[in-house]
C-alpha cells in the first residue's frame, strides 16, 4: 500500500512541476498566437462588414455572412413519394 502511495505523490508533484514548467516556456507563445489571431478576425470582421462598390458602378454589393434557411417542421412536411415493399426472402 505503501508503494500505492508513493507513486501517486511522485505522480501528482511532477504533474505540478511539469504544468509549472510549460507554463513558464511556452505562456507568452501562447498569448501572442492569441493576440495575432484576435487581432486577425477583427480585420476580417471589419472587411466583411464594409460595402464595396465596383468602379464606375452605382451598384452597392453588400455581402451577408449569414442567410436564413427555412427550418423543415412537421407542419410543412407534405409526405414523401411511394416505395412500394419487396419481401426479400
Amino acid at each position: 500500500m505503501g508503494a500505492l502511495v508513493k507513486f501517486l505523490l511522485f505522480a501528482f508533484v511532477g504533474y505540478w512541476i511539469f504544468k509549472g514548467v510549460f507554463r513558464y516556456f511556452f505562456g507568452n507563445m501562447i498569448k501572442q498566437a492569441q493576440q495575432q489571431q484576435q487581432q486577425f478576425r477583427q480585420q476580417q470582421s471589419q472587411a466583411s462588414s464594409q460595402k464595396t462598390r465596383p468602379a464606375g458602378s452605382n451598384v452597392d454589393v453588400e455581402m451577408n455572412a449569414q442567410r436564413k434557411k427555412p427550418r423543415k417542421s412537421s407542419e410543412n412536411y407534405k409526405g414523401g413519394e411511394y416505395v412500394d415493399y419487396e419481401e426479400v426472402k
